[in-house]
């Protein structure tokens, strides 16, 4: 792709489809295409037919990235940023199973694979937390660092959004929990809309250092080993997500008579959740592990 490089994203005729579609492509190809694209979209109209085949040749984009659009290091970073939105995603889902299968007296008896399945979700959910937490500290340090000198204030957002946003999170859940004062808790609209607000946080807090990474460009052993880290906390992620959908399948068969579990769809639609989450992650991880062993 060729020509002159405006910025017809910025102009009011720039259609919202056409920067749909453009969004659904990896950070490197938007950064050398993006503009070329969107205008070569909005001469063709914007319309649902030309974004439709836009977004779905972001697919090959994402499976067989052009090789001169990374670097060794640029191929790190890109893939710690997606791996780790995917990565807070898989946690998101994860932390609502726990809410729906561990924290409710249910359990059948004569069927030991949950009781081990949650052991294993457990253990296997708090160890990837804590080697993505440690693996990535020296690059988040010095990102830190170097975001400071540059006296680059949003940058220093970025880096603290893993904090800023939990800690907003959880405060608005405890206002809310003082005005719905219920001895039942709080009704399943309210369930549905604090789990979407929790996913905006984790959104959220994933990709702050995500742009950090891609604003600041850090190279050296801190990228490498962040990225070692972020693929061994995904398989950990992984290996909990696997051991929640053998819970959950045997909570559909076995345990039938509560009303969370005798139907199919939320089963259906927490396997397919997962399903994407954790391919997504698989795949930009271990693309960083080729580049950082490369």
């Amino acid at each position: 792709m060729s020509g002159h490089h405006s910025a017809p994203d910025q102009r009011p005729g720039a259609p919202l489809l056409a920067r749909a579609a453009l969004a659904l492509y990896p950070p490197a190809w938007r950064a050398r295409y993006r503009q070329e694209a969107l205008e070569l979209l909005c001469d063709l109209g914007g319309g649902m037919p030309a974004a439709a085949s836009m977004a779905w040749r972001a697919v090959p984009a994402w499976l067989w990235p052009p090789r001169h659009l990374h670097n060794r290091a640029g191929r790190m970073r890109a893939s710690l940023a997606t791996a780790l939105v995917a990565w807070s995603m898989l946690a998101g889902l994860g932390l609502v199973f726990e809410q729906l299968t561990q924290q409710q007296p249910i359990l059948p008896p004569g069927h030991a694979v949950i009781g081990w399945s949650y052991a294993v979700f457990d253990a296997a959910f708090v160890l990837s937390g804590l080697i993505l937490a440690v693996g990535s500290l020296p690059l988040w340090l010095l990102m830190l660092r170097r975001a400071r000198r540059q006296h680059s204030t949003r940058d220093t957002v970025y880096l603290l959004l893993p904090a800023l946003a939990p800690a907003v999170f959880l405060a608005g859940l405890v206002i809310l929990a003082r005005l719905i004062s219920s001895p039942h808790g709080v009704g399943p609209w309210w369930f549905l809309a604090i789990t979407v607000a929790g996913f905006a946080a984790a959104a959220t807090a994933a990709a702050g250092p995500g742009r950090a990474l891609l604003r600041l460009r850090p190279r050296g052993p801190a990228v490498r080993l962040a990225t070692i880290a972020s693929a061994a906390a995904t398989a950990m992620m992984l290996l909990a997500g696997t051991a929640s959908l053998i819970a959950a399948t045997g909570l559909s068969v076995w345990a039938r008579e509560f009303a969370g579990y005798h139907q199919a769809g939320p089963i259906a639609s927490y396997l397919a959740l997962v399903t994407v989450a954790a391919t997504v992650a698989a795949v930009s991880t271990g693309r960083g592990v080729r580049a950082a062993l490369s």
